[in-house]
């Protein structure tokens, strides 16, 4: 029995080694971007964020991707950004994406901002999909059937990009204070119910 334990915990071992770091080696700082599909088309630097606890999906970037917006739900949760401004989710909506090889359902909070970012997956996702993540290696891995998934970021794996397949990116933006998210308070809202607009304080207002 404790050596079939110590095949199953072998088999779903996830780590990293210094022979995975790059040139660089230790000496940067960059952030995880890596790129998913979504439907036909591939989503380029979206952002894996281990202190985000919301998956976020700017307003701007659902115009952009084949995803049917009828099926958005309304919010009235607020977020706080890590510089304590407060943002207001409009709605929320699953998508399926690929991440890898691997299909996932992922709940995102819609967004009216414009980060240098596509779409943000935090908190939610990594611990839904049992990932971990580096962004000193410039990669995450989960496990898919047993078998070990490593996700490089977008930059490793720029020089296969494939031109026939059509790319969606953000712009660039230096909008640097929205990368973290924390939810700040909820309501439940019954499908089809009209949303008063929340009432933000003057002093949050002057913040943001």
């Amino acid at each position: 029995m404790k050596h079939l334990v110590g095949r199953i915990h072998a088999t779903n071992y996830l780590y990293f080694t210094a022979n995975e770091l790059d040139a660089e080696g230790t000496g940067h700082n960059k952030p995880l971007y890596i790129t998913t599909r979504c439907k036909d088309c591939l989503i380029r630097k979206v952002f894996v964020d281990n202190g985000s606890a919301l998956n976020v999906l700017p307003k701007h970037m659902l115009k952009e991707m084949l995803v049917d917006k009828s099926h958005m739900k309304p919010s009235t949760m607020m977020a706080r950004a890590y510089d304590g401004s407060p943002r207001q989710i409009i709605g929320i909506l699953e998508m399926e994406l690929y991440v890898g090889p691997q299909l996932f359902l992922v709940t995102f909070q819609v967004m009216d901002i414009h980060p240098s970012y596509s779409m943000l997956l935090g908190r939610h996702w990594i611990h839904t999909a049992g990932a971990v993540t580096s962004s000193l290696h410039q990669c995450l891995k989960y496990i898919m059937n047993g078998m070990l998934v490593t996700v490089k970021a977008e930059e490793t794996v720029s020089m296969i990009k494939n031109v026939v397949v059509p790319f969606i990116e953000a712009e660039d933006c230096n909008d640097e204070y929205s990368h973290t998210f924390e939810i700040i308070n909820t309501d439940w809202v019954p499908e089809n119910t009209m949303i008063r607009r929340p009432r933000i304080l003057k002093a949050a207002r002057r913040a943001v």
